[in-house]
């Protein structure tokens, strides 16, 4: 479950043990790093007793790390267009973020599971998108960001398990628009591929920059039909992960990056590690503030697409179609528990009073009856023109959806 609301600490009691009475096993916070205080670590005391209570729960902790500010790693500048794998973006700042990484390693031993990097497809995240040109230069700043993190983490516990990238399920391809200039992940995931095929080359690494692929598969508009998900197929939800481990596959065969899917020299586990369906506040509106910004058909949170039955009905598909993949490791929801700003996201199992939505009671359910493991076929992925798979191994249950040992 992707919920921060395990580290407040008029929260945290509640939230880890609901988490284990609905039969949830993996807690993600998130730590931020700020470019203007470079060696902090907000909020550790607050992450520690976390932790603490997450322990005695039985639920493991995830830590999702990355950049406060867009501007962060890149100081707002377009670079000119260059075959320098290493010549985007604030080298220094860069390398301050892998040390930060390394030190929140450090700092938190017991934790062992980290994604770095979130969305970097967006300019929310990572800004700008484009180079001088009008070339994406996103992807190579996020991968040398990635790569710097991934071998700080490495240096303090060789077992950790660092997944990367997050990336967010869509995006424009514009680098003209007026508004959320992005990049679809599968354009992001080309231009990846292309620098780190170049600081491969450049750097002689001999290894990947993770050990699990992270995405994002919200559905926007959530009002999407379940079974098509996004129509352009740069995009992705959960009934079209295909595209990605295909656009990833394509961009790391042959490199030092293990790849996705069943065939020989794949098996990249992948994390879902953000994803909801928000409901409206209902009867419980005196526990929410602001207004909805999502109510509109671009958002999709209207009507019946905003009720419990809706939610509920979305989570259990997507959990019985990603428990038969056997590349998934694990999904997180966002969240446990609304956030109250309406501004903020509503896709809980709980309200923000804590009051149940038919949604607790379905993954609570769910999860009883399968362990978190796939009950019907399984459906192993292979890239276009790979021969037969190698054998898939059943899921079983760590997060609020499938996780594999």
């Amino acid at each position: 479950m992707n919920d921060d609301a395990g580290r407040d600490p008029t929260l945290s009691s509640w939230v880890y043990s609901t988490m284990r009475s609905e039969g949830l096993k993996l807690s993600t916070l998130t730590i931020l790093w700020d470019e203007t205080s470079p060696l902090d670590i907000p909020n550790a005391s607050a992450i520690d007793a976390a932790i603490a209570n997450a322990s005695a729960n039985g639920i493991a902790v995830e830590l999702d790390l990355y950049p406060a500010h867009s501007l962060a790693l890149t100081d707002g500048a377009r670079c000119p267009r260059s075959a320098d794998p290493t010549g985007c973006g604030d080298t220094a700042r860069i390398q301050q973020f892998g040390a930060w990484a390394g030190a929140v390693a450090q700092r938190f031993p017991s934790v062992h599971l980290f994604v770095v990097m979130n969305e970097c497809n967006q300019p929310r995240f990572l800004n700008p998108q484009w180079d001088a040109s009008g070339a994406n230069q996103s992807a190579a700043v996020c991968g040398r960001a990635l790569a710097a993190a991934y071998d700080a983490i490495k240096a303090v516990s060789r077992s950790a398990t660092v997944y990367g990238l997050g990336l967010s399920p869509r995006g424009n391809d514009s680098p003209a628009a007026t508004s959320n200039s992005s990049t679809t992940p599968v354009t992001f995931l080309a231009a990846l591929a292309r620098w780190f095929r170049a600081f491969v080359r450049t750097t002689r690494r001999a290894r990947g920059i993770m050990d699990g692929f992270d995405f994002h598969p919200y559905p926007v508009p959530q009002s999407l039909a379940f079974a098509q998900g996004y129509r352009n197929p740069k995009d992705a939800t959960v009934t079209n992960l295909g595209r990605i481990y295909q656009a990833f596959y394509d961009a790391f065969a042959g490199t030092p990056q293990r790849t996705i899917g069943q065939q020989p020299g794949g098996g990249l586990p992948v994390s879902l590690d953000e994803t909801g369906i928000q409901t409206a506040p209902g009867a419980h509106a005196a526990a929410y503030t602001g207004a909805e910004v999502s109510a509109t058909p671009a958002g999709g949170v209207t009507g019946s697409y905003a009720t419990e039955d809706y939610q509920s009905a979305w989570y259990l598909q997507m959990l019985e179609l990603v428990a038969c993949d056997p590349s998934i490791r694990f999904v997180d929801i966002f969240h446990l528990i609304d956030e109250p700003d309406l501004a903020g996201w509503q896709s809980g199992l709980y309200y923000a009073d804590e009051a149940p939505k038919l949604a607790a009671g379905t993954v609570r359910d769910w999860l009883a009856r399968t362990g978190g493991a796939c009950s019907g076929p399984l459906r192993p992925w292979l890239p276009a023109g790979s021969a037969q798979p190698q054998a898939a191994q059943p899921a079983s249950a760590l997060a609020a959806s499938p996780q594999r040992p």
